[in-house]
């Protein structure tokens, strides 16, 4: 649970801001979800190159600064690419928990670094990452995970959801809980 009178007032002012002020640098993202999904094909006979062109472009949703999670998964897939194929499978095999279809993908990335990474230190396919490629497929029911986001929206919401540094099947399952409620409450806003 969260304060919905917290939430109408910042739903307010975003509305009052978000065309004029913010549109234009966010609308990149709802055309890289577009571009996925026309350019996604689990069963591609060159898994590796529709991998690469799906995800051309997220640009900084997948690489910013010293982290480049695209640049390594399509490493991986030049590599090992059915073993890539069976990652994304299994993350997108909605029968399964969230979680632990997040977990195995970090975990079979850590092995791919092992076997395939050339001394990398670093596979970059994390808790933001994974939640990308979940949110590039299925946009209507994933988020955009980022620790501090989601910590300071639940605390200027005063939400009952906690996140704790390192507590990442509670943060992933809180983060969802809560960014679900907060959708539930926006689909019923009437003000335009």
């Amino acid at each position: 649970m969260f304060d919905t009178m917290r939430l109408n007032e910042v739903l307010f002012q975003y509305k009052q801001n978000f065309v004029s002020k913010q549109w234009g640098d966010e609308k990149y993202k709802w055309e890289a979800v577009k571009w996925f999904q026309d350019n996604w094909d689990v069963n591609a006979p060159d898994f590796t190159e529709m991998l690469n062109r799906s995800l051309e472009k997220t640009y900084n949703l997948l690489a910013s600064n010293n982290n480049f999670p695209k640049g390594m998964i399509v490493g991986f897939a030049k590599a090992a690419p059915e073993e890539v194929r069976s990652m994304f499978i299994a993350l997108f095999d909605e029968s399964k928990d969230v979680f632990e279809r997040m977990d195995a993908f970090k975990l079979q990335s850590s092995v791919l670094l092992e076997k395939y990474g050339n001394g990398a230190a670093q596979h970059y396919q994390y808790e933001n990452a994974i939640s990308t490629y979940l949110w590039l497929r299925y946009p209507d029911k994933y988020y955009i995970y980022k620790f501090g986001e989601v910590k300071t929206v639940a605390g200027e919401l005063a939400s009952d959801y906690r996140f704790k540094k390192g507590a990442y099947a509670d943060n992933i399952r809180n983060f969802l809980k809560l960014y679900d409620e907060i959708s539930l409450a926006l689909k019923a806003d009437s003000i335009k």
